[in-house]
């Protein structure tokens, strides 16, 4: 299943990307006929991207190109993606698509990594053109701490907070330990801007009691920008008219149908400086037909990287399903898993009703039902998996993480004397 864009948008972009070294040959010699022959064309992977930067994937003059980005993968090697200002005002107009509706009345405030990576710099863009104020908080920073952006939030009335899930989540514990409710402390926000990180519907849901404001998701990275954005009705749809999405399985052999769980594929049909076609995100995702009150026919699951997936006893489990697996636990927030020998998870989980308490709790669950495999879960007090201190104290918290092998798992219980 192939959707989005036009025959005439997609082999014009063909002949764009031609221009690049890497699709130079790579690409048909003659226009395609129809939607469904860009299946026959190679995909273009993040190893592709890794082996060709800087410049391999540059399809117009240096003189043309307005700012340049990097995407950092598992091995570090860094992938590079050049825009020109066509490019950065397409990706604001992208991201303006959103149901958030930003306007000269907001006072955002962005808590994305504004170092060499795009979001940061193209939500800024974005809010800018709609004659929004910014405060370029950033994250992953020793200059902006968790309670300075919780002062910052409150002193200067902030409407729109701009964060990954996380760290959406890290600020509401930091004003808390501030003495500062999340719910009352700001009432001037509005709304939560979410991106970088998949936002399973537990995670949207703890992060809007937390703060008691919607959220809003925004996918994209920095080698597509923003590809789908969630409408005012909180559903994320895919941006048809810029990009081409395709469902493959995992082997990248065959097409997924609507409604099925497969890797998405992505096609940009706007971007200049460094097109790409039939790009390999290693996204697990669901594209689903679904026509909105907002006109979208279209909503997009995006469910987690390969990486952030675990497969036991041939099955693969991806971060929706495994925060559905503990959804039941009272006072769930924060959690990591791993593989629990010789076929099963260990979740270790934070949660309120331990609020205090030093000793941790053990459930076992025998899930007869939808997974069936046996399932152990760690009950550990709020500040184990983050320190209070640390919040308190220190600028940066890493890129999110949640699968964690057996022997990290039981590092995690043994430094809060935590072992069961």
């Amino acid at each position: 299943m192939i959707i989005g864009g036009d025959l005439t948008k997609v082999n014009q972009m063909l002949s764009d990307a031609q221009k690049a070294d890497f699709y130079s040959g790579r690409l048909p010699s003659e226009p395609l006929r129809s939607l469904s022959e860009l299946a026959h064309i190679r995909l273009t992977t993040k190893q592709d991207l890794r082996e060709h930067s800087p410049y391999g994937f540059l399809a117009v003059p240096r003189h043309k190109v307005a700012v340049y980005h990097e995407s950092f993968g598992t091995t570090g090697k860094p992938v590079s993606i050049w825009l020109t200002e066509e490019d950065l005002m397409d990706t604001a107009a992208e991201i303006n698509t959103c149901g958030v509706e930003l306007s000269p009345a907001d006072t955002v405030l962005i808590r994305y990594p504004y170092a060499i990576s795009q979001i940061a710099h193209t939500f800024h863009l974005a809010a800018r053109l709609r004659g929004a104020c910014i405060i370029p908080a950033s994250s992953r920073s020793t200059i902006s701490p968790f309670p300075r952006v919780v002062r910052i939030m409150q002193s200067l009335e902030v409407t729109i907070l701009a964060a990954l899930p996380l760290q959406a989540i890290l600020l509401a514990k930091t004003a808390e330990l501030m003495g500062v409710s999340p719910t009352r402390g700001f009432p001037h926000l509005r709304a939560i801007c979410s991106a970088g990180e998949p936002l399973t519907p537990q995670r949207r849901q703890l992060i809007q009691e937390l703060w008691e404001v919607p959220v809003y998701d925004n996918y994209g990275m920095t080698e597509l920008g923003a590809a789908a954005l969630d409408c005012a009705y909180g559903r994320l749809h895919p941006l048809l008219d810029d990009f081409v999405f395709e469902l493959l399985n995992e082997q990248g052999t065959a097409s997924m149908d609507l409604g099925k769980i497969g890797y998405l594929v992505v096609s940009t049909l706007k971007r200049r400086a460094t097109p790409l076609v039939r790009y390999w995100t290693g996204d697990r995702a669901r594209l689903v037909l679904e026509p909105c009150p907002c006109g979208a026919q279209y909503r997009l699951e995006v469910r987690g990287r390969q990486e952030d997936c675990l497969e036991i006893a041939g099955s693969i489990f991806d971060p929706w399903d495994l925060e559905k697996m503990i959804s039941d636990i009272p006072g769930k927030q924060l959690w990591v898993v791993g593989p629990l020998e010789p076929m099963g998870l260990h979740f270790i989980v934070e949660s309120q009703i331990l609020q205090g308490k030093k000793n941790s709790g053990k459930i076992i669950m025998a899930h007869a039902g939808e997974y069936q495999l046996p399932i152990q879960v760690s009950l550990v007090p709020p500040g184990t998996l983050y320190s209070s201190q640390a919040l308190l104290d220190a600028g940066e918290v890493g890129k999110p993480r949640y699968i964690y092998s057996r022997e990290e798992l039981d590092a995690k219980l043994y430094e809060k004397n935590l072992r069961l």
